[in-house]
């Protein structure tokens, strides 16, 4: 695995995840734990299976016993054992007597064909292996290897007193397939047994608990669904092997042993949760402890097993640590944000360190999208390496590390990185949908997997056309496959790389699927027409289909002039909400070819243009939004917003004062160079201030009871503001100051909408305006958001008419994404964002205004 080198910043400090007291500096090794529990717990049950139930007395016993022959074979410390058997007690037993010898584990899944088998004991060089014995009489097994049997010879009258284990501080286990070709995970002794102890304080887990084993023994998590119910001297259920996928056993296991504690991936556990939840009162006491991992875990998920759990429940989502620890991070589950589609990340396990670093591996600010990496707990080098991770996130103010994406689910298109799971997760927030997948087969399209919730009523194109309205063009799936459910791989996960391969070329019928999804590709004439025309307006030449014009410089402006060019020019229809939102020439000509042309000689039909001529007082439907440019322009055109009936009618004229100051209102969208003066900056928010007529407070614009609910902050980024330091501040209108909140700016083009990042990247700061309706909600009831919207209102009016008479530029924008700004300016419960106003320099030769 790759690794980088720590920087001068500090690493990330555990947040609300990873606050609880830390484990010794050097803990007993996980042999250790195991041989403690089995004196202290002796006569609790350890293990429960069909084939056998073991007290923790007998389990050390077996354990013991089989560690003597394992020894006496030659195997011990810094040597290899395979340990090869079907889900049962003997794999327990057979790994945990590896592990007392000191040994290195190396699980060896019993499917494997013999050329795999054998070549995986090579390259490991494991010259011990220990089975079931139906698998050694049924196996073909090399001649050079010693095979050991877990069966009645290591029962607890022949294998006598239990034995001090060895104290193992090695490499613990090797996870993986090293006969492919790739590096087998490599678990660190030291690092598991801190990660044990760290999760089992987390989850409360006693030895009053049972935890029910459903991820297959050779995988990584699987070591802590041993360790961690045994080392707390609770006991560990075993389906058999035939209901390892089987979740109605599931249910029925966990009501017959009384099982408390759940440890799986995201996609079993909500196989497990749709059984649960339908068991019609067969799972009278359900599991209250959960340990989630492995895969992204949906909020829609989280959100069911907080329910399942219950008030005294705790529900944790581990990330992944690779080698050499199991896992890094920890994220307790309970009230989560309104923002978060999947669960974060959390915070840092004990003893452990995470950092969000950016591509060129410098650390990325809070709020700023980085790839996680987390640190070696091995390394002798504090300051050693840090080991890059398959998730993507970013740093909140509260030390949470937020989920941004995963690798696996990560795909490029046209030199786009495109995320998968943003797709997922739209879909997964439709109400008809329980689970999705979306993969992409070749390459260069993708296609969804949904799961339908019992008995809904959806088809694959009515989810595409849900899509259609929530992701990016280039991610909109070319169909969508409805599905009983999905493939997984055998520790649980979805599959995704053979969903990918049973996609079939066409859609099969009956199936519900949108048979019609793949829009045409831009005509290549009408993508070059197309380009000629944008290379003239904006100036910039050449111009590639996939660019995005706001990289380019472009406006919203720009971009609806371009659209009106462009239909009058080359006779074709523009998605103008579409275009904004996703802005290049693809999108532009999307769904045309030249022979679409033909559509403008029917454009102007006798009926048509009846309707384009209107009485003004024909309103289109409420549910009806324009797209086509000139519908929208021909409704701008009819005024509504005016009294048509008075049009004609007498009236007294009034003289034409104040055209000055109108014309200094103006929206800028490119600044001008250099930082604002501080003076400027200052008198500007000045202008805010509260002052006392002798009538009480008063300020210079109107608030319903003079209640003034609304609250102004500024985001200011470094160097932007003459002699103000970057970072967030509150504007105290009693006091006439600026109030520092957090050092670090929060201004960051991704929490904007699309067609204002381009503003935002340019602007120095951000004023936003932010209403608390608990300050009016007492005063006027149901009507205190109106008031409270009416006041940003004016107090945007009042700074957009001042900034210019202090060579200061404003554009006013919305849809800043919601959540972005709550840690970053401490905003209250019920605070919420009404108005924004980036802001610069005004330009110097009146620049991109209006």
């Amino acid at each position: 695995m790759s690794s980088t080198t720590r920087n001068q910043h500090d690493l990330l400090p555990a947040g609300p995840a990873g606050q609880e007291a830390a484990g010794p500096a050097q803990p007993p090794s996980v042999t250790a734990l195991l041989h403690v529990a089995s004196v202290r717990y002796a006569d609790r049950t350890a293990l429960i299976s069909s084939r056998a139930t073991l007290t923790h007395r007998e389990l050390a016993a077996r354990v013991t016993g089989l560690a003597r022959r394992i020894a006496d074979a030659g195997a011990g410390p810094g040597s290899r054992v395979a340990v090869c058997a079907e889900p049962g007690w003997e794999h327990v037993v057979g790994t945990l007597a590896v592990l007392w010898t000191g040994a290195t584990y190396v699980p060896v899944p019993p499917d494997l064909n013999r050329a795999a088998r054998w070549q995986r004991l090579a390259v490991v060089g494991a010259d011990v292996a220990v089975t079931q014995p139906w698998l050694r009489e049924r196996m073909d097994w090399h001649a050079d290897v010693t095979v050991l049997t877990v069966d009645g010879a290591d029962s607890p009258d022949a294998a006598g007193p239990v034995e001090p284990p060895f104290a193992h501080g090695g490499t613990l286990a090797l996870i993986g397939a090293p006969e492919s070709g790739t590096v087998p995970l490599s678990l660190s002794a030291a690092a598991v047994a801190r990660t044990v102890e760290d999760v089992n304080r987390r989850l409360g887990l006693t030895c009053e608990d049972r935890l029910l084993g459903v991820t297959p023994l050779a995988g990584e998590r699987a070591l802590y669904d041993m360790l961690g119910p045994l080392t707390a001297g609770g006991a560990l259920v075993l389906p058999d092997d035939i209901d390892l996928r089987n979740p109605a056993a599931w249910v029925a296991l966990a009501a017959g042993q009384a099982v408390t504690a759940w440890s799986a991936t995201p996609t079993l556990t909500r196989m497990f949760l749709d059984f649960a939840e339908g068991a019609g009162g067969t799972l009278p006491v359900p599991p209250r402890r959960y340990a989630i991992s492995g895969e992204p875990l949906p909020r829609a998920t989280a959100e069911r097993l907080r329910a399942l759990a219950g008030p005294d429940g705790r529900v944790l989502y581990l990330g992944e640590g690779a080698d050499p620890g199991i896992w890094a991070t920890c994220m307790p589950v309970g009230d989560l944000d309104e923002d978060w589609g999947w669960v974060p990340l959390g915070g840092p396990l004990a003893h452990r360190e995470v950092r969000v670093l950016s591509d060129s591996l410098a650390r990325c600010p809070v709020w700023v999208t980085g790839r996680v990496h987390h640190d070696d707990p091995d390394a002798s080098d504090p300051d050693g390496p840090l080991l890059p991770s398959g998730y993507l996130g970013r740093e909140l103010p509260s030390g949470i590390i937020e989920f941004a994406g995963d690798r696996a689910a990560r795909i490029w298109l046209n030199e786009r990185p495109l995320n998968l799971l943003d797709v997922e997760l739209a879909l997964w927030r439709h109400a008809s949908v329980a689970a999705a997948v979306v993969v992409s087969p070749t390459g260069t399209g993708t296609v969804a997997h949904v799961k339908p919730e019992p008995d809904a009523a959806i088809s694959g194109e009515e989810l595409r056309a849900h899509l259609r309205r929530m992701v990016s063009p280039y991610l909109l799936p070319e169909r969508v496959e409805l599905v009983l459910d999905f493939p997984t791989t055998p520790d649980g996960r979805v599959d995704r790389a053979a969903l990918a391969s049973s996609v079939p070329t066409a859609p099969r019928p009956g199936t519900g699927v949108d048979t019609a999804v793949t829009a045409p590709a831009p005509d290549a004439e009408l993508l070059e027409r197309a380009a000629s025309v944008a290379s003239r307006l904006l100036g910039v030449s050449p111009i590639e289909p996939h660019m995005n014009l706001l990289d380019l410089g472009a406006t919203s402006v720009d971009l609806v002039r371009l659209a009106t060019v462009v239909e009058e020019e080359l006779g074709i229809v523009v998605d103008i909400p579409e275009l904004l939102q996703f802005p290049s020439l693809a999108v532009l000509v999307s769904g045309h070819s030249t022979g679409d042309a033909d559509i403008a000689d029917i454009a102007d039909t006798p009926d048509t243009a009846l309707a384009s001529v209107a009485h003004p007082s024909a309103v289109p439907a409420t549910d009806d939004v324009l797209d086509r440019l000139q519908d929208r322009q021909a409704f701008k055109d009819r005024r509504l917003g005016l009294r048509h009936d008075l049009d004609d009618a007498e009236g007294i004229d009034l003289a034409p004062e104040h055209t000055e100051r109108i014309a200094l209102r103006r929206t800028v969208r490119r600044f001008g160079s250099g930082p604002v003066p501080a003076a400027a900056f200052g008198a500007l928010l000045a202008a805010l201030r509260e002052t006392d007529t002798g009538d009480g407070p008063h300020r210079a614009y109107p608030s319903a009871g003079g209640a003034y609910p609304v609250q102004v902050y500024a985001v200011v980024k470094v160097g932007a503001v003459d002699g103000l330091p970057g970072g967030c501040y509150y504007h105290h209108p009693v006091r006439n100051r600026l109030i520092p909140l957090t050092p670090a700016h929060a201004l960051h083009p991704e929490d904007h909408h699309e067609v204002n990042r381009a503003v935002a990247e340019r602007a120095g700061f951000a004023l936003h305006l932010v209403g608390r309706t608990e300050a009016v909600t007492p005063l006027y009831g149901e009507l205190a958001d109106h008031f409270t919207a009416y006041e940003a209102g004016a107090i945007g009016q009042l700074l957009m008419t001042l900034a210019a008479e202090h060579g200061i530029g404003l554009c006013p924008v919305a849809g800043v994404r919601p959540g972005a700004l709550v840690g970053a300016l401490d905003l209250a419960v019920g605070d919420v964002v009404l108005h924004t106003l980036l802001g610069g320099p005004a330009p110097d030769t009146g620049g991109d205004a209006q």
